[in-house]
């Protein structure tokens, strides 16, 4: 599996530590889940909004990753979440599905939604510059 351009996302610790899996991915969409755990959640009692936008986040770079090939990196450069309802800790598993809406040659844009069962969480945009990785680095 050395040849996997996405083992390096899943050896990542943050990936390890949430326990996200990856669930599906094409070159157009990307889905990831996450299990809906009581350390998610802040003082109201539903999952913190920073860890629904570091799922919609990670999502869109499972998509991406991929595009930008071992010569080249990628970071985020903007996004935008939209929060309509909070996720229920210990309910069904958190599900990110990240679509392309734009890839160029050195920005790509994406859009993630976060879903419980059937109701939608929220909905961000996510932009990701890319450029050349230097030989002597």
């Amino acid at each position: 599996m050395a040849d996997d351009p996405l083992q390096q996302l899943y050896d990542s610790p943050i990936t390890k530590w949430t326990g996200m899996r990856l669930v599906a991915r094409s070159d157009e969409r990307a889905e990831l889940e996450l299990p809906a755990r009581a350390e998610f959640t802040q003082a109201e009692g539903v999952v913190h909004g920073g860890m629904l936008a570091m799922l919609a986040d990670s999502a869109a770079v499972f998509l991406l990753w991929p595009h930008a090939g071992p010569d080249r990196w990628m970071t985020s450069i903007d996004f935008q979440m939209h929060f309509l309802r909070g996720g229920k800790p210990g309910g069904e598993p958190l599900r990110a599905i990240a679509t392309l809406l734009r890839k160029g040659s050195t920005v790509a844009v994406a859009e993630s939604e976060i879903w419980q069962g059937n109701e939608c969480l929220c909905k961000g945009t996510f932009t990701y510059l890319f450029g050349a990785r230097r030989k002597d680095a």
